[in-house]
């Protein structure tokens, strides 16, 4: 299959995952988020077991949105169960990205690795075998659910009533769901360009084989989201010290020129700029994730988690599509011009947010 086919592959995953967040977070917060964790494991587990059995692309395709239905879980019940129950929200919310961006920084490895050693069911094997596991794990863990009062939060940002503030809400949930987009399409694209654009480790180590090449790209595409774990950890440790306006805007901003440079950079100079965007763009994490918590209630705090994952990943899933009409209609690095027009707009959000909520402190100290 080429590569627009396989990546269509994925859409009704992708799809899942974001769509099913908005109602996995209200079971979250109805029944716990340590229930709903418990769910998730066992969930994706199994639909990475129908995976390895399936036997055609149709097959694969159904299977693969079991997996994308079921680890919608993970973002509003880990991130709602965090952001209420650590003192330091910024940097606990930089720690949880940290440890999703160590499974997206070995999953490329691995696969790459267990495709060249066996096939690309083996991948999925033992994607059911971490879940089940940890599904088994989180049976046996304790988990004291009870919301910490932040010090900010005893005299509430929204004086007036979250009604008062709906047009800054609902233009920060526009810009976290452009952010979204813009990220997903690179991660959707990266082992793939990187593995056309940027070919110098794979003819360092004189890998010919196409599986092996792939490989190669794999592990430049780990080493990148390795980089990335650092700007998480920083955008954390900065969550906690700074404004969060500023330092969303801030990082948006930063991030543009690097995205821009991989449209047309090549080998190393692609390498770099990749890296750099990326610890950008993941630094981003905590600090939105700490905006997320300011803009919602306590109530309802896994399920305005679960809203945001609806908007980043759901909508982020047209990236398969936008990806491919893209690829067909210019070329693939074209996609990353796409990524900087939104940033473009995505800064543009924040300042104009800056104006509407000048009134109100976004802070998590």
């Amino acid at each position: 299959m080429n590569l627009e086919e396989v990546l269509k592959l994925g859409f009704p995953m992708y799809l899942g995952f974001g769509l099913f967040s908005l109602p996995w977070g209200f079971f979250a917060d109805r029944f716990g988020n340590r229930i709903a964790l418990i769910i998730c494991f066992f969930g994706t587990g199994i639909g990475a077991i129908m995976t390895v059995l399936a036997n055609s692309p149709l097959e694969i395709m159904l299977s693969l949105a079991v997996i994308g239905i079921f680890a919608g879980i993970c973002h509003p019940a880990s991130m709602g169960l965090i952001s209420l129950g650590v003192r330091n929200r910024g940097m606990a919310l930089g720690i949880n990205a940290i440890a999703g961006s160590i499974g997206l920084a070995a999953a490329p490895f691995l696969a790459g690795f267990l495709n060249w050693v066996s096939g690309w069911k083996t991948a999925y094997l033992a994607a059911a075998v971490f879940a089940l596991f940890w599904g088994v794990a989180m049976l046996f863990t304790k988990i004291d659910e009870t919301p910490l009062v932040h010090d900010h939060e005893k005299n509430p940002t929204f004086k007036k009533g979250y009604g008062a503030y709906l047009p800054s809400i609902i233009l920060f949930f526009a810009v976290v769901t452009m952010g979204g987009l813009a990220y997903r399409i690179n991660i959707v694209v990266l082992p793939a360009y990187l593995e056309w654009k940027a070919s110098f480790l794979s003819e360092f180590l004189h890998f010919r084989a196409p599986s092996a090449i792939t490989m190669a790209a794999g592990i430049l595409t780990s080493v990148i989201y390795i980089v990335g774990i650092g700007g998480q950890l920083f955008g954390g440790k900065m969550a906690d010290r700074f404004e969060l306006r500023w330092l969303y805007l801030i990082f948006n901003a930063i991030s543009l020129p690097f995205v821009i440079m991989m449209a047309y950079g090549t080998e190393q100079f692609l390498f770099v700029a990749s890296a750099v965007y990326v610890f950008f763009a993941l630094g981003i994490q905590p600090i939105e994730n700490s905006l997320i918590a300011k803009f919602t209630p306590q109530r309802w705090r896994s399920t305005g988690y679960g809203l945001a994952s609806v908007l980043i990943f759901g909508v982020g899933s047209l990236a398969i599509y936008l990806v491919a009409w893209v690829k067909d209609t210019w070329h693939l690095g074209t996609v990353y011009i796409f990524s900087g027009i939104m940033i473009i707009m995505i800064v543009a959000g924040i300042m104009l947010l800056m104006q509407i909520t000048r009134d109100i402190s976004f802070k998590n100290f």
